[in-house]
């Protein structure tokens, strides 16, 4: 199988979703796979080449590199996949399966797919044309317009695909394709888990006391996940009963000038790997959304994470699948009526144990079997 893609690869979510992913599946004899990254200028470039090393050593996993025109450049897109296929006729590579993580990069895929008689999955983890909305530039409209037509050829052209939710789910089928398969952005249960140890020796270097309230918030500032809303809700609660804020992020710039007026924050950047050390030394985690189309398309991968560790997540009802688990599970808390609980080992244990079945990629060990047969 060959993985494209276009997104740093030292992205927490990429991590996650594609390095984290490949390895499971090589590991478990369900397919080889290597990486295509299709990058369009120098810093994207420089990304790889920080990363390379690094993927190739803990995962295991070759990645070719090849330069292509901006996707925002008229008929790039008719170009780039001219020169994607020529790029691999010229390997002589025996190529199965695409897997392409966005529609972007299944439409780059198309005529490699027909090149080498191979099938394309499309991982479609979002709805593009709604995320314009958070953008306040000239001609949107026009820019939607593509964005649209291309999520509607990347339905057409695509052998499978993986929704991540019930909205992805129903609009690929309403553009045609009946192939599709609904997973939701999982996690690793070998790599987020409930430890009691690890939560009191980063409690312990915190300086943080047994009993003392944790939130956590772990991604990146971006407006649809509302990081100045955490900030306010944190500081809200705080000023009522003491307690704590571990922050998890890249953008520590920004981060550091939104919470320097606040008390008892603290702010990391973190290797994918240790962010399970935060997320057991904490009681709660914080995920709002607003309610719109882009959060009801989305299956946040933190949410896993969170869930993976026994967290009650505090939210609201802007990502529809998973607030329904509420229902089931009791962890999953409305924002607007948050009550705190005492935490005990024993239920923290108990809602890890349930999501190891819902939301771990090794639940989808025979779906994951089903797509690359």
């Amino acid at each position: 199988m060959l993985f494209i893609l276009t997104e740093d690869p030292m992205n927490g979510v990429i991590q996650s979703q594609v390095l984290t992913h490949i390895k499971y599946l090589k590991q478990n004899k369900i397919i080889n796979a290597s990486i295509l990254f299709c990058y369009w200028n120098n810093e994207m470039f420089k990304f790889l080449q920080s990363s390379e090393k690094f993927i190739k050593k803990n995962y295991s996993i070759r990645i070719d590199s090849l330069k292509i025109l901006p996707p925002s450049i008229i008929f790039s897109n008719f170009l780039n996949k001219r020169t994607i296929c020529k790029y691999y006729k010229k390997k002589k590579k025996n190529i199965q399966y695409i897997h392409a993580r966005t529609d972007l990069c299944a439409v780059l895929s198309e005529n490699l797919k027909n090149c080498s008689d191979s099938k394309l999955i499309w991982d479609c983890r979002g709805y593009a044309p709604a995320e314009l909305d958070y953008e306040k530039k000239k001609f949107n409209f026009l820019r939607k317009f593509f964005l649209i037509s291309r999520f509607k050829r990347a339905c057409k052209i695509s052998d499978k695909v993986i929704a991540v939710s019930n909205y992805l789910k129903q609009k690929i089928k309403k553009n045609g394709n009946l192939n599709t398969y609904l997973i939701p952005s999982v996690a690793s249960k070998k790599i987020f888990y409930f430890n009691e140890k690890v939560r009191q020796q980063v409690r312990n270097r915190l300086g943080i006391g047994k009993r003392s309230i944790v939130f956590i918030y772990s991604g990146s500032l971006k407006k649809y996940q509302m990081f100045d809303e955490t900030l306010s809700f944190f500081k809200n609660f705080n000023k009522k009963k003491k307690s704590y804020l571990i922050i998890l992020s890249n953008e520590l710039s920004s981060a550091k000038q939104k919470i320097k007026n606040y008390e008892n924050i603290f702010l990391f950047s973190v290797d994918h790997k240790k962010v399970n050390d935060y997320l057991n030394a904490a009681d709660y985690a914080i995920m709002i959304r607003k309610k719109d189309q882009t959060n009801n398309a989305a299956s946040p991968t933190k949410f896993a994470e969170y869930c993976l560790t026994g967290l009650e997540v505090v939210t609201n009802s802007a990502v529809t699948d998973y607030y329904s688990l509420a229902k089931d599970i009791n962890n999953v808390h409305n924002i607007a009526s948050f009550r705190p609980n005492f935490i005990t080992k024993a239920n923290r244990k108990k809602i890890a144990e349930i999501y190891k079945k819902k939301i771990s990629r090794e639940a989808y060990k025979k779906i994951y079997e089903e797509i690359y047969k």
